[in-house]
């Protein structure tokens, strides 16, 4: 499950660069209690939530970080350029 989630945060990184803000539904649905994630362009919330509290993952265009920290301690990944999906994927 960890795996699969921390899957989900780095596409949403890579693909919703741009977008003002993406939410991840759990399955196929859009309501709004099945909202696992939410993308503003700099931070990935837990829920729908935008509170401070509730960011689990940062971004700073190169780095991901642990909740919003931006210290080097913190670093989960490292993205240089542009990862193609089938290789992210073997990567988790």
């Amino acid at each position: 499950m960890k795996n699969r989630s921390i899957l989900i945060i780095v596409l949403l990184l890579l693909t919703s660069t741009l977008m003002a803000q993406t939410r991840c539904y759990h399955g196929r649905s859009t309501y709004q209690s099945d909202i696992l994630y939410t993308w503003d362009g700099q931070h990935v919330y837990q829920g729908r939530s935008t509170y401070q509290s509730d960011i689990l993952y940062s971004w700073d265009g190169k780095y991901v970080y642990k909740g919003r920290s931006n210290y080097q301690s913190d670093i989960l990944f490292t993205l240089d350029g542009n990862i193609p999906l089938p290789i992210l994927l073997l990567m988790m």
